[in-house]
């Protein structure tokens, strides 16, 4: 399998996991209550930082190629 290939197959499955990730944060900003070190800011900042950068790269890494 060629690394192009194989990069866009793992590119697509972590889109979906990074998807899943989003939705479980949003159930936790939606039903439960923060501590002191997981608020709903704190879920809330993990969606916008870390999870749609990641998304936003691989999606256009699979425009690309």
């Amino acid at each position: 399998m060629s690394d192009r290939k194989r990069m866009k197959k793992l590119r697509k499955k972590r889109i979906k996991s990074t998807g899943k990730q989003i939705e479980k944060h949003d159930d936790k900003i939606e039903h439960e209550k923060g501590r002191k070190d997981t608020t709903r800011a704190y879920w809330q900042k993990e969606i916008d930082g870390k999870f749609s950068e990641q998304i936003e790269e691989d999606e256009d890494y699979l425009k690309e190629n």
